[in-house]
């Protein structure tokens, strides 16, 4: 069993729940909300074929190759970029299913070469996205990602975070600008909405954040990746390999740009050498470390200004426990990182029979803790979603897996 373990500073913010009007600290209101990040029943136990981080990582790699009975449909929306570039945007559910209105909002970000169709978002809106919930979701698909064309000679990249104020832009277009909208992010995804965060302090249009899996320092863990010819080889040769697909895909169009050698590409054995050959000429970084400096959201984090979820797991071998800013996360009274000693990179697999994704519960919780502190119409609503309807919810929905 892996006891959630909370890290936060001392003075922690307070907030000012709609319902109430009464000042309560972040953390006070997360322990009324969310049992499963503060109290007796915030711990994590691990699926017993799938006892470490490895394991639990591998099992996500099979976990998001198998389909599911919990289908989320899309409706898809192109966006064009200034510079001439487009990027896609997955709205659950459709809008024939549900007009626009201002519902609250859940965005996502997906993690390197992914896209709306990873499980590990899929498990997320399966359960947000409907009953009793029925809130909205959005998956902000990077460039060249989710079977979306490439129209300029750019590939995402952790350090950039203009497409996705694009994004929002696009998103509060749709719903109008009195809609809430929370942000949540996964691995790279979840970097890059840290990075934005902390650029845009309190002029950003999400009430919260959260953040799942995220790397947090680049260049502490690329130097992680490379110190073990395990983690050199399977993990960030897997990676490599991913990125190597996803520029193949896209080859023509990025071959017009002069300071890439297509050809060097192909011989790339690990994501540092791919970020060298590819993401440091394309983003006109002198080095690689320059490049990894530049994406890393640890030195933005103290920056944020609304309340921030950042949740890892100790035995994660992508992201390590050695790049998480525990000095910068307590110097921030907005911000609360949940550990697990378990749990690997975007698993928390439990379950012996048919493993589920116990992370669903604590994210679920807290993303209807914001939207009932900062929405009326949440907070108001005829049946309240207590902690024990929320988990009850999840529970439901993961027994259709």
């Amino acid at each position: 069993m892996s006891s959630v373990q909370l890290h936060h500073s001392d003075h922690p913010v307070s907030i000012k729940p709609v319902n109430t009007g009464a000042e309560i600290s972040l953390v006070d209101y997360l322990a009324k909300k969310c049992p499963s990040l503060v109290g007796p029943n915030a711990f994590f136990r691990p699926t017993l074929f799938l006892p470490n981080g490895h394991l639990q990582t591998f099992w996500a790699a099979y976990y998001n190759a198998t389909e599911t009975h919990n289908k989320v449909e899309y409706e898809r929306q192109h966006v064009a970029t200034e510079d001439g570039g487009t990027f896609t945007l997955d709205w659950a559910p459709p809008f024939s299913e549900m007009p626009v209105d201002n519902t609250p909002t859940l965005v996502v970000l997906h993690g390197l070469t992914g896209g709306s169709h990873e499980s590990y978002i899929r498990s997320l809106l399966a359960v947000v996205t409907k009953a009793p919930f029925n809130y909205r979701a959005v998956v902000f698909n990077a460039r060249g990602c989710a079977n979306s064309e490439l129209k300029t000679p750019r590939l995402f990249n952790g350090a950039r975070t203009d497409d996705l104020r694009t994004a929002l832009i696009a998103v509060q277009e749709k719903l109008g600008t009195s809609t809430p909208l929370v942000g949540i992010g996964f691995s790279l995804g979840s970097n890059i909405l840290v990075k934005y965060l902390g650029e845009e302090g309190d002029k950003t249009p999400l009430i919260a954040g959260v953040s799942v899996g995220n790397p947090f320092d680049f260049l502490n863990s690329s130097m992680h990746l490379e110190r073990s010819w395990f983690r050199k080889t399977i993990y960030s040769g897997t990676m490599a390999g991913n990125l190597k697909r996803a520029f193949n895909r896209h080859a023509t169009m990025l071959s017009k740009d002069p300071s890439v050698d297509a050809e060097k590409v192909q011989n790339a054995q690990t994501i540092r050498e791919f970020d060298d050959l590819v993401t440091r000429p394309m983003g006109g970084y002198d080095t690689v470390n320059d490049y990894y400096r530049d994406a890393s959201s640890s030195v933005k984090v103290k920056k944020v200004r609304v309340p921030l979820l950042c949740f890892n797991a100790m035995d994660d071998p992508i992201s390590p426990a050695e790049s998480i800013p525990y000095d910068e996360i307590k110097i921030n009274p907005n911000v609360v990182l949940a550990t697990t000693q378990h749990g690997g990179h975007l698993g928390w697999f439990e379950g012996n029979w048919s493993p589920t994704r116990w992370i669903v519960k604590p994210l679920t919780e807290f993303i209807v803790a914001m939207f009932e502190a900062y929405d009326e119409r949440e907070a108001a609503r005829e049946n309240q979603l207590t902690p024990q309807a929320v988990d009850d919810a999840v529970y439901a929905a993961q027994a259709l897996e």
